[in-house]
Formats: structure tokens, C-alpha cells, sequence
């Protein structure tokens, strides 16, 4: 996880952008630097305190809905490295 400015909340982590979005987080782009995407989301206090959850397993959500928003997040950086190529992009 990264913090690139006050007000958006920034990771790498799969797993944490699945459990932000599924807590109802909104993302404002991806950043793709090579291979790595970075996921970006607005409200920074709600991320954070999400993401420590998440961190100590403190969370619960429905497992069958975390599978989806999982798949829908892989979905979305495969069609975008489809259509722009390699290159460091924003989505």
C-alpha cells in the first residue's frame, strides 16, 4: 500500500482494492507503471482504516461477492493492457 496525496488512498494489493470496492469505495483510476498496476481510490481516511482491517482480518464479507469483485478487478486491468499496450497508463 502507498499514499501518493491527501486525499486518494493508492495500492497494488489485489486482494485490498477487491475488500475496497466491495466496502463500497470508489475508484478513481488505475495507474499501470510496466507490469504493475496501482489501484487509486478517493476518501484516504475510509481506505486506510479498511485496509488495517483487512490487514488484521477483522473485516467479514460474503465470500461469493468478494469472488466477484475479484474477477471484475482482473477483468478491468486485462481489457485496459489489451487495449493500450505495456506502456504506463492510466485507466
Amino acid at each position: 500500500m502507498e499514499i501518493n496525496n491527501k486525499e486518494e488512498y493508492k495500492t497494488k494489493d489485489l486482494a485490498e482494492s477487491g475488500i475496497l470496492v466491495l466496502k463500497k469505495q470508489v475508484i478513481k483510476r488505475i495507474d499501470r507503471e510496466g507490469s504493475v498496476c496501482w489501484f487509486v481510490f478517493s476518501n484516504k481516511e475510509k481506505c486506510e482504516q479498511l485496509s488495517n482491517q483487512f490487514f488484521f482480518g477483522e473485516l467479514l464479507v460474503n465470500g461469493r461477492e468478494y469472488y466477484e469483485t475479484i474477477q471484475r478487478l482482473k477483468s478491468r486491468i486485462f481489457s485496459a493492457i489489451n487495449e493500450y499496450g505495456n506502456n504506463r497508463r492510466t485507466y
